[in-house]
């Protein structure tokens, strides 16, 4: 949710500035994600968690901000609607009474539509809604005031009354975003006798929408069942302004005062005037609720003693009216805009809240962190090996797009329940997640991202497995050693095999790359034991169109190859060194050259691959590569003629996979 500075002083008189503000909410709770200064106000990106409906508004937050600073709000909406001496009216029919508690219909005529006034604009751009047109941005600036979502139809194309009932099986209708939508009878709808005009708490439909030509209209502001709205968003995959509020509960006494407050707006702003009679299915509703609470029982559970006075102060400032009771007892009246307290415990979280978790004294101090096992030793070393290579750790929600699963050419496992509409299924790989993570850090500025993340993956017809999977992009900067330069393939190489390194993984191999989230031509796979652990290099360019490498690896496969530490004396006898050049196919990877050469020589040698060089003049789809070969042995220092037949026999040996020496 967004809001403004600005605005909020006009509700309660606010002592602190711009960023002081933010920290004085978030010490009651309210996280503030991002501050921003936009000519001569402060715009305030607030996340509010799903049970706290109330906050989802202006006077919400002006509330508790008012009560943090004990203070009373500078101004209200008195509810009043003017006597009508017409019959005229609109006739309202609801189907299910639990499913819309509560529904009021404004009929208005005379109305000119024009551009809004300045004021109503700004603070609709400022709080990210495009302003439309008088009518649609004054339902819009009521619902970022008050809470209480609105919606105007035209009174012109309503015919024989509207219906609060639940669609019909394959009934359709057309959205005000122009996309029509096969509904089902889980979706709570308006219609009139010609079939929906709206989804109800959503949006409106395209027939019954507001145009430049209309001069009468409806005001529609209701109360709808959360567990229906919640269900119709996420099965029709529309998420609007109204939806967020309805799905978290909205307050059903602000449905009669918004109502009231966008008709006083309409009238002032759009010349419209009251032309029949205003229905209101539920004018009273009784939302009444008292909790009992204890004076002893605050004490207990927030581990601090709490003077009467104080608590009671608290609560009262929050707008709960508080009645003693014998002795320790007491309960509070509890305003309609709280649904999200039902019992004791809740009322005790609200004290502990404003008095400040901060100020709780330590009362004693113990660590149980609990047995370490095997398993955990070893991910804790692997981690403190990724820290140790200069990465940052990740942890990201198992949750990824479907289309990653296609990608990746394997079949997705859908959630039944999703929480986020754009994440529907298991993630199969870590790939996702850190590359949006890389992205996020690029542009905020950071020069070069290194993340990785151990996390648990998941395929069909498998078992979930735990991987690693680590990302590097960005530019290296100038140092002693280096110029200025882009990561490249040798950085992920380099960062993989001091990975296996680390782990004591000694004998392994580099394989074709065959994971199509990976370009198969700057990519390999890493091989031990005749199983491969993962795959490392560029990240296919189809993905992710910049430069971004990394890596993803087994990680019961990684810890099942290595291989417990053994020492050996060091020699005392220098080796012997020869570099021998080869030109040998582009494709051909230097894996397979070593794992010919390691089998090759009488004589023990380190086989090393010094440089690779690419030119016309050695052909096309041909590449260069120097090698270096140290042979050595413990006993003594080796001579020229013991080491002829090794080179002889390394020679022919690359000979016979397609190598000819250069001079």
């Amino acid at each position: 949710m967004i809001v403004n500075y600005n605005w909020l002083s006009e509700w309660v008189d606010i002592k602190c500035k711009g960023e002081e503000l933010a920290e004085l909410l978030a010490k009651i709770g309210i996280e503030v994600e991002e501050v921003e200064k936009i000519s001569g106000d402060t715009i305030y990106k607030i996340d509010i968690t799903p049970n706290r409906g109330d906050l989802l508004s202006v006077i919400g937050i002006a509330r508790e901000i008012a009560a943090k600073t004990e203070k009373k709000l500078k101004k209200s909406i008195e509810y009043k609607f003017p006597k009508v001496n017409t019959d005229n009216k609109i006739n309202v029919t609801i189907k299910d009474k639990e499913d819309c508690p509560r529904y009021t219909a404004s009929p208005l005529n005379k109305i000119k539509i024009t551009n809004s006034p300045s004021f109503i604009t700004e603070r609709l751009k400022k709080c990210g809604i495009r302003p439309l047109n008088n009518v649609v941005d004054i339902t819009n600036y009521v619902l970022l005031e008050t809470g209480q979502p609105l919606h105007a139809f035209d009174f012109d194309k309503i015919t024989g009354g509207i219906t609060v009932r639940r669609a019909k099986n394959g009934e359709k209708m057309v959205t005000l975003e122009e996309e029509e939508e096969k509904l089902s009878e889980e979706d709570l709808i308006i219609a009139d006798e010609n079939g929906p005009i709206a989804l109800a708490g959503i949006m409106g439909g395209l027939e019954s929408g507001i145009s430049e030509n209309t001069e009468r209209i409806v005001l529609e502001s209701a109360f709808f069942k959360p567990s229906l709205i919640r269900e119709a968003s996420r099965r029709l995959k529309i998420s609007t302004e109204s939806s967020y509020r309805f799905e978290r509960t909205a307050d059903m006494y602000m449905v009669g005062y918004a109502a009231y407050y966008a008709t006083g707006l309409l009238e002032k702003y759009a010349d419209g005037k009251i032309m029949g009679k205003i229905i209101d299915t539920n004018p009273n509703p009784n939302l009444s609720r008292k909790i009992p609470f204890s004076y002893n029982k605050i004490n207990d559970l927030l581990g601090m003693t709490i003077e009467k006075k104080k608590g009671i102060s608290i609560l009262e400032n929050l707008g709960f009216i508080v009645s003693s009771k014998n002795g320790d007892e007491a309960e509070a009246l509890i305003p309609s805009h709280r649904n999200d307290l039902k019992i004791e415990e809740d009322l005790i979280e609200e004290i502990g809240r404003f008095i400040g978790y901060d100020n709780i004294p330590l009362r004693f101090k113990y660590s149980n962190y609990g047995p370490v096992w095997a398993e955990n030793r070893e991910l804790i070393e692997i981690k403190k090996i990724m820290v140790s290579l200069g990465f940052w750790e990740a942890i990201n929600i198992p949750f990824i797009e479907p289309g990653w699963a296609s990608k990746k050419r394997e079949e997705a496992i859908y959630l039944e329940n999703p929480m986020w509409s754009d994440k529907e299924i298991l993630r199969n790989t870590l790939i996702p997640s850190l590359l949006e993570n890389t992205q996020r850090n690029l542009n905020r500025g950071e020069e070069i991202v290194r993340i990785f993340e151990v996390g648990r993956v998941f395929s069909k017809g498998n078992e979930e497995e735990e991987n690693i999977g680590g990302i590097i992009a960005g530019h290296i900067s100038k140092n002693w050693y280096g110029n200025d330069r882009e990561v490249d393939f040798y950085d992920i190489k380099g960062i993989a095999e001091a990975l296996l390194e680390e782990i004591k993984i000694i004998d392994y191999s580099f394989k074709d790359c065959k994971n199509p989230l990976f370009t198969k031509e700057k990519a390999s796979s890493i091989a031990s034991g005749g199983k491969v652990l993962g795959t490392f290099g560029l990240i296919n360019q189809e993905v992710c169109k910049d430069n971004v490498f990394g890596f993803e690896l087994n990680l019961k496969k990684l810890l099942k190859a290595r291989k417990e530490e053994c020492f050996k004396k060091v020699s005392v006898f220098p080796p012997l060194k020869r570099d021998i050049s080869i030109i040998i196919e582009e494709n051909t990877p230097f894996g397979e050259i070593k794992s010919i050469l390691d089998h090759s020589t009488k004589q023990r040698a380190r086989i090393k691959l010094i440089d690779i060089y690419y030119a016309q003049k050695i052909g096309k789809d041909k590449k260069s590569l120097t090698i270096r070969l140290e042979f050595y042995n413990p006993k003594k220092t080796l001579t020229d003629n013991e080491i002829k037949g090794d080179i002889k026999l390394i020679t022919k040996k690359l000979e016979s996979i397609g190598a000819t020496l250069r001079e």
